[in-house]
């Protein structure tokens, strides 16, 4: 671990306030311009070259920047990450295309709407002159001249300008690079002050962020009485033309998301937005196993496979893996290891005590209540300088969600977490596992740094998850064969269990409720990580339409892993720092 240091904090910088670190905590800001995408960041480039990639990408568009860092030796020359950016080029050029088109069609449009609002005012000054002459007759009873309604016609309205390439869905494994192709599609687009040449307006975001967003517009506008919904979460969102929507881990994982995707994304399409989306599973994988799945996904699926083009980044190498090994072997990430085995006999509480006075930069730490989602509040004993302490329970023990450690970097504007006593995960963990992917994933998305201290190495800390990936349900035995359920309380709720079904009220349910209903246990084969934690080869108890939930679960751990590996490097550290006085190594990136 770096020793602490006397001088300020390398993070901040005079006079910078708290919402400038935070803006610069979600991307890097070169002068003048709008938040560079994340996985920009990642490299670890200096701010010379982050001006350079942005430079080429603006000039000749995604591919042109991915030869640029090619070039430059800042990635590898990956022939299947090339080919995953021809359909990205494809999006940019069309983009373009239409930006060049979109200023003429807008000046005929308002030229059509002049000459509409003409021939509305000439043909209500007829009605009302043949009014006034029917009116002023004498004898209207006798002469019963019909006089026809003339119709009001008008000319017909130039149709919008269409996208030759309206967007692409990138999937693949974890660390193959689909949020770096994704990023430099979102950089050649984005100009300083973030709209490119006044027409363009790109969104980026984490698709879990994006909906949340959306569920919470949605909600406060119903509480207003409004019923616009959906038209009006698209109408802010589709604002701009032509429109850019850059989603990363695009997944939909339950029942309210599903219900809302297909209305929403069918107005979205229908108002010409450019969508582009990186996913760990292909589209008809979405949402697999879920509750009331073939209702809402079947359609959108189907929409989506005809509106973007799909691509499958097939390369064979998790770059983070990698990355992370030629450091190692180098030497060059054990010196600033942000983590720190437990090993017995020895306490790492000194270790991270610290490194939570380095990373805050000498500040004197205090308790504080960090907000959190939906006004709520979530005590830490230790923080300071964008810096807090918990332990594993305090974080992952507790019913936290995404929502929950986005609003901690965003609200709190926390920039580092130093946590203790990380376990090494198993099934009977998997809710546990669960949050941390989710904190992991929250802070790898805003580029902010994990300190911790685990119970075993980093490469096998979620191996015992890994077996989630293959889940099944098989129906439950009888549940007369159960042993005698006794009563359990968890906060308000009262649940019953038995030794066979260790209820958790969040995903378990009793043995009596998995009999009623025809629902489950879980199995896992015979073989791999964790297979003799319990006397069978199933956890009992689990809902079948929670299958999908635990499989999900193995491949976001999958994703932590990755990330968690990269989060270790020198240019993850570099990015995290701003960029500045770090100097990236010239070797193989993702």
């Amino acid at each position: 671990l770096p020793a602490p240091s006397s001088s300020a904090h390398p993070m901040t910088t005079p006079h910078e306030s708290a919402s400038d670190m935070a803006l610069r905590r979600a991307g890097l800001c070169l002068a003048g311009a709008a938040p560079l995408p994340p996985g920009l960041l990642r490299l670890g480039l200096p701010a010379a070259a982050l001006e350079d990639v942005q430079r080429a990408a603006l000039s000749g568009g995604p591919k042109e920047a991915f030869a640029w860092l090619v070039k430059q030796q800042r990635l590898k020359d990956d022939v299947l990450q090339r080919s995953a950016v021809e359909p990205l080029d494809a999006c940019w050029r069309a983009v373009r295309a239409q930006e060049e088109v979109l200023p003429s069609w807008g000046h005929k449009m308002a030229a059509w709407e002049v000459e509409c609002a003409r021939l509305r005012a000439e043909h209500q000054e007829r009605r009302r002159r043949r009014e006034e002459e029917q009116g002023s007759r004498e004898r209207p009873e006798v002469d019963e001249e019909v006089v026809k309604e003339e119709p009001l016609v008008l000319p017909i309205a130039l149709p919008k300008p269409r996208l030759s390439a309206p967007g692409c869905y990138l999937w693949g494994e974890v660390g193959r690079g689909k949020t770096l192709m994704m990023d430099l599609f979102a950089l050649s687009l984005q100009q300083p002050h973030g709209v490119a040449n006044e027409g363009v307006v790109v969104r980026r975001a984490h698709f879990h962020d994006f909906m949340h967003g959306v569920h919470q517009r949605i909600g406060k506008s119903r509480s207003e009485g409004s019923r616009a919904g959906v038209s009006a979460v698209v109408d802010e969102t589709a604002a701009g033309g032509p429109a850019v929507l850059c989603f990363d881990e695009f997944q939909i994982t339950n029942i309210a998301d599903a219900t809302l995707i297909m209305p929403l994304f069918s107005e979205l399409f229908t108002r010409e937005v450019v969508l582009v989306a990186t996913s760990n599973r292909p589209p008809t994988d979405l949402y697999k196993g879920g509750l009331n799945r073939e209702l809402h996904m079947p359609v959108f699926v189907g929409a989506l496979e005809r509106r973007l083009h799909v691509h499958y980044l097939d390369a064979p190498v998790d770059y983070r893996a990698k990355m992370r090994k030629a450091e190692d072997d180098a030497g060059a990430s054990s010196a600033s290891s942000d983590f720190v085995l437990e090993i017995p006999g020895l306490s790492s509480s000194a270790l991270l005590a610290e490194a939570f006075a380095a990373a805050a930069g000498g500040a004197v730490p205090g308790a504080q209540k960090l907000p959190v989602a939906w006004g709520r509040q979530v005590e830490c004993a230790s923080t300071a300088n964008g810096v807090a302490r918990f332990t594993f329970e305090e974080l992952c023990d507790r019913p936290l969600s995404a929502e929950d450690y986005t609003a901690m970097v965003t609200k709190a504007q926390v920039h580092t977490f130093v946590v203790s006593g990380v376990p090494r995960f198993t099934l009977k963990l998997h809710n546990e596992a669960r949050r941390f992917t989710n904190l992991v994933d929250t802070l790898y998305e805003h580029q902010c740094r994990l300190i911790c201290s685990a119970d075993a190495p980093l490469d096998e800390l979620l191996v015992g998850m890994d077996r989630l990936c293959s889940v099944e349900a098989k129906p439950a035995v009888e549940a007369e064969s159960f042993p005698e359920p006794v009563l359990r309380k968890h906060g308000d709720v009262s649940f019953m269990v038995s030794s066979k079904s260790p209820c958790r009220p969040d995903t378990f349910a009793t043995a009596e409720a998995d009999s009623e209903a025809g629902t489950s246990v879980v199995h896992f084969g015979n073989s791999g990580a964790d297979s003799s934690e319990s006397g069978d080869d199933g956890i009992v108890g689990v809902m079948a339409q929670a299958a999908d939930s635990l499989r999900e679960s193995g491949f976001a751990a999958r994703r932590c892993a990755s990330r968690l590996l990269e989060m270790g490097t020198v240019a993850y550290r570099a990015g995290h720092e701003g960029g500045g006085g770090h100097e990236a190594r010239a070797c193989e990136r993702r």
